[in-house]
C-alpha cells in the first residue's frame, strides 16, 4: 500500500499543506472545547489560508492524473474536518439553545458534505476549467465565522452566540444554493489574505489586552 501511495502522492510541499491545515483545524477544535475562542478562530482562519493557497497554486505545476486524483480525494477528506466538523463543534459548544444546536449542526454538516460531493463530481468532469463555482465553497467558512466573531466581540460579545444560528443557517443555504459564483482571481486572493491578516491582528490584540 505504501508503494502504491508513493506513486500517486503529491509533492512534499503540498502534502505538508494538507496536513498543516488539518493540524490547525484540530487545534482549533481543541480550543473551542476549552472555551478559548480567540485562539480557536485564529487557528481556523489559518487553516482556511492553507486551503486557499492550495487552490491558487494547484494549477501552477504539472501534475499527473494520478496526482490530481489523489490530491482531490485528500483535499475533500481534510475539508470535511476543516469546514464541516469544526464549525459543527463551534455551533454545539457556543449556541445557548441546546434544543437548536443539534438540528442546526445536522443541517450545516449535511449541506457542507453535499457541497463537497458536488464539487468533487464537477472537478472530475471538467478538470477545474469552469471559471465558476456552483454554490459558495465551504472554504469560505474559515473567513466568515472568524470575521463575524471579531465583529461581535467589538460590538457586543453576546451577539456571537445569539447570531451564530442565523449565520450557520445562511452558510448552509449558500453551500447548496444553485447559483454560479466566479472563482477568485489573484486580486481576490490578495483581498482574502488582507482580511484574514486584519482579523488575526485583532484576535492577537484581544489576547494581549
Amino acid at each position: 500500500m505504501l508503494q502504491k501511495i508513493s506513486t500517486t502522492a503529491l509533492s512534499p510541499t503540498r502534502m505538508v499543506k494538507y496536513y498543516l491545515s488539518l493540524f490547525l483545524s484540530l487545534t482549533s477544535i481543541g480550543w473551542i472545547w476549552r472555551g478559548q475562542l480567540d485562539l480557536a478562530m485564529m487557528a481556523f482562519i489559518l487553516s482556511g489560508i492553507c486551503d486557499l493557497f492550495d487552490g491558487l497554486f494547484a494549477n501552477s505545476f504539472q501534475r499527473t492524473e494520478a496526482e490530481k486524483a489523489f490530491g482531490l480525494e485528500l483535499d475533500s477528506l481534510c475539508d470535511v474536518i476543516n469546514f464541516a466538523a469544526l464549525p459543527a463543534i463551534l455551533i454545539i459548544k457556543t449556541i445557548p439553545f441546546q434544543w437548536l444546536s443539534w438540528p442546526l449542526t445536522l443541517i450545516f454538516c449535511f449541506s457542507a458534505i453535499t457541497r463537497l460531493a458536488y464539487f468533487n463530481r464537477n472537478a472530475k468532469s471538467d478538470d477545474g476549467r469552469d471559471p465558476y463555482f456552483t454554490g459558495v465553497p465551504v472554504t469560505y467558512s474559515a473567513l466568515v465565522f472568524p470575521v463575524f466573531y471579531v465583529l461581535c466581540q467589538l460590538l457586543n460579545p453576546s451577539f456571537f452566540s445569539m447570531g451564530l444560528p442565523l449565520l450557520a443557517m445562511l452558510m448552509a443555504f449558500l453551500f447548496v444554493w444553485n447559483i454560479r459564483i466566479p472563482k477568485p482571481n489573484k486580486v481576490a486572493y490578495i483581498g482574502f489574505v488582507l482580511a484574514a491578516s486584519l482579523t488575526i491582528f485583532i484576535l492577537v490584540s484581544f489576547l494581549l489586552w
